[in-house]
This record gives structure tokens, sequence and C-alpha cells, in this order.
């Protein structure tokens, strides 16, 4: 998962015929590599922002707007957003996606995790503790981290769970977060944590 969010990577989700994501009301980032996809998409689809791309809007009941008949009518060229999304993430994190999205969340209540070893299962729960701790101190987060989205939360859990790695003794939550802001923050440039 830390390869795909730093694009190193591509997910591979073992979906199984699963189209849950394609049913759950998620509109869709549209990248500057997306042009392909942009071009296909109707423009009763699409949401352009100023100065941060356009969006590809879902159908009035929740569907993508490109799904035909259970399939992507885009796979090939489908939005990056769209070959990065991996519902495992929530699960993970030890999270259900948020909003009325019952297809997904029943999904992610599904995955389970089998660790090769200690290391990987002490880092897996490293995962869990920074969703937990991100969650219970949202309001200490700068809204541009927007930790009262289980999305965002999920995300920036995987991304900064080295923080969490080692819980011994008490640090206070305001110095937390500044350490876990931080780590995103690296996280983010391709660096890592100090």
């Amino acid at each position: 998962m830390r390869a795909v969010l730093r694009g190193e990577a591509v997910a591979d989700v073992p979906c199984a015929g699963c189209v849950g994501c394609c049913v759950s009301s998620y509109p869709i980032p549209l990248r500057p590599g997306d042009r392909t996809a942009l071009a296909k998409v109707p423009d009763r689809y699409l949401q352009l922002r100023r100065g941060s791309g356009a969006r590809m809007l879902y159908r009035e009941d929740g569907t993508c707007p490109m799904l035909e008949s259970g399939r992507c009518a885009i796979y090939a060229d489908r939005p990056q957003t769209c070959r990065d999304y991996d519902c495992r993430i929530y699960a993970a994190a030890g999270l259900i996606p948020d909003g009325p999205r019952p297809v997904i969340q029943d999904r992610v209540r599904e995955w389970r995790f089998v660790f090769a070893d200690a290391a990987a299962a002490g880092r897996a729960a490293a995962v869990r503790r920074a969703a937990e701790f991100i969650r219970a101190n949202a309001h200490l987060f700068p809204p541009a981290a927007r930790a009262h989205s289980a999305t965002a939360v999920a995300v920036m859990a995987v991304k900064v769970h080295e923080v969490f790695m080692d819980d011994a003794g008490l640090v206070a939550p305001e110095a937390r977060v500044r350490a876990v802001v931080d780590a995103a923050r690296c996280f983010d440039m391709g660096g890592t944590p100090a």
C-alpha cells in the first residue's frame, strides 16, 4: 500500500468480480495523466474545479457512469485513482468507509490478513494504532489533513504508522499530532521519518 501511495507500484487487489468501489458514490479525481479517461466520460458526469482539475461524478444511484452491465467500460484507460484504489486500506486501519456505502463496507468487513512474521504483525498493529489516534484526535489536526474522513485517516495511518511502532511512554496528543503531520509530509516528499 505504501508503494502504491507513493506511485511506485500498482495496486493488485483480488477483487474477484467485486465492483463495490464502482457502486459506492465515489467522486473520482481525474489527474493530468487521465486524458483518455477524461475524453470518454460524458460531460454531465464531469465537474471541473478551478486549480484542482476535474472529477468524475457518479450517477444518481451511486454507480460510476462508466460501469456498464457490471463492468468498467474504460477499464484499460481507467483513471489513476481507480487503479490505485484498494479497499483493504480500510481493513488494515480498522476502519469502515464513511457514508451510505453498504457494498464496499461489507467488502471491507470481509478482508482478513495473514502476516509472514511478528515484524509484519507489529507494523499492522501500528497502522491500527495510528488510525485510532488520528480519529480520537481529529480536532487537533489541520483541516487539510481531513482527519474526520475514514479514507483520509486510513491513508494517513498507512503513511505514518512508524510513529506508532514504539508506543513506550506517554506523549502529549499535540506532540504526537505534530509527529504524525511531519511524518505524512515526509512520506509525501519521498523521504522516511526521522
